[in-house]
């Protein structure tokens, strides 16, 4: 898994190059419209081919493989109710996403929206922390935390003192409104994407769907208001750039998923590192409508560096964890990184696990080794001709055995 995981993290940046390319013919005045179908067409292949693989590894074999990469297959059987409650959460979550790009156009200088985009970790972190979603954030992760708010307020200064330079007084005011206005769409977003994630576990829906609505809600929509509104500044395929690689890293980071990590700090740590890095790669595809700017500007390859050093170093940890973790190793846990949820996996009967109850998977196999030294006892006192034995074999209980080395008991000494 530590080789799987550098292989993919490469492939991934290799394709970032391709991507910019893309980007860049994508806003040539004569394929535009063409690059977007074709960004569209590659992003739902992407996904279906994942969510199909996905399928084949749980399932083995399928009868209906393209029904079962839909969400009417993870939402069969639910009420009326259930439906609408998602549904209206995740246009509400789309929309905010819409809204808090749309505030962007409104920033006087690209340094507000870097400053915007540099804050978003901090949100996430607070929302993690009023919502009970974490009850700790790995350590390493909170430096992040800190350089976004620092970095944040030294963006929104130097843009404000930038504008007051060239005499444009309304400016730093745009300035101030756009942060404003952005904070709050994300804040937004991000509350009913919580939300999302509590009908899912109320309800016992699979957490796939919520990878599924990227794939079958916001793509659509992506693609109606891209021909609706084509000669709009703030058109939606002007700012795809940010949800298509966004998209992509969901789709990297759920392959890793098919590991099946066992242990709940997991859920934590991928959580926090992927909303920090994915905040970090936007930097450059954020400014797609500006993409003069982004050529121009002599900083972005060093945020696009360390992007990548923030994201080879999240999957060279996973890469680690997976290889010396093997107490999880045959557990049936299928892990989605993108929605802090276990899926306990049993056919096609899905049971929600809370993983950040505490002791959860350390019960689960302190119960299963009692179980194995009780049937080890029995079988040792039966094996016995003695009736004597026979007798202490009906008085036998687990609590007898309690601390005790299995390799340094024996019968006799069990038995007197």
């Amino acid at each position: 898994m530590f080789v799987v995981n550098l292989i993919l993290t490469v492939v991934v940046h290799v394709c970032y190059g391709f991507y910019a390319t893309l980007l860049d013919w994508i806003q040539s005045p004569d394929h535009g419209k063409m690059g977007v179908f074709i960004l569209l067409v590659a992003s739902n292949l992407a996904g279906l081919i994942f969510f199909l693989t996905l399928q084949l590894i749980k399932n083995r074999g399928l009868k209906n493989p393209f029904y079962r990469t839909t969400i009417f297959y993870y939402l069969r059987g639910k009420t009326k109710s259930v439906w609408f409650l998602f549904f209206f959460t995740s246009t509400i979550w789309i929309f905010a996403s819409f809204a808090s790009v749309y505030s962007f156009k409104l920033a006087a200088h690209p340094s507000t929206i870097q400053a915007i985009t540099l804050l978003m970790p901090f949100v996430v972190f607070f929302l993690a922390k009023i919502t009970k979603i974490a009850k700790t954030l790995p350590r390493f992760i909170l430096p992040s935390f800190v350089l976004s708010v620092g970095g944040c307020i030294m963006m929104i200064l130097g843009s404000v003192n930038k504008t007051k330079e060239k005499g444009d007084n309304d400016a730093h005011i745009k300035n101030i409104i756009s942060i404003c206005l952005a904070i709050f769409f994300d804040l937004s977003a991000a509350c009913f994407f919580v939300l999302q994630q509590k009908v899912c576990k109320v309800h016992k829906v699979p957490a796939e769907v919520l990878l599924l609505t990227e794939k079958e809600i916001y793509v659509p929509l992506a693609l109606i208001f891209s021909f609706i509104f084509p000669d709009q500044d703030w058109n939606v395929y002007k700012t795809l750039g940010t949800k298509g690689w966004i998209y992509l890293i969901y789709i990297t980071v759920g392959a890793m998923s098919i590991a099946r990590f066992g242990q709940a700090k997991m859920v934590v740590l991928i959580g926090a590192a992927l909303y920090s890095s994915v905040q970090g790669i936007r930097l450059p595809s954020t400014m797609v409508s500006d993409y003069v700017v982004l050529k121009e500007d002599p900083h972005w390859p060093l945020q696009y560096i360390g992007a990548v050093i923030v994201f080879i170093t999240i999957s060279l940890f996973l890469g680690y964890q997976a290889f010396a973790d093997k107490k999880t190793k045959g557990k049936h846990f299928v892990f989605d990184p993108y929605t802090f949820i276990y899926i306990e996996e049993d056919d096609d009967e899905f049971t929600m696990v809370n993983p950040l109850d505490e002791g959860l998977l350390k019960d689960y196999e302190l119960n299963e080794l009692h179980a194995k030294q009780s049937m080890k006892k029995i079988e040792k006192i039966s094996s016995s001709d003695s009736d004597e034995k026979f007798d202490q074999k009906d008085n036998f209980r687990d609590d007898n055995f309690d601390g005790f080395d299995k390799d340094a008991v024996h019968v006799n000494e069990f038995i007197n």
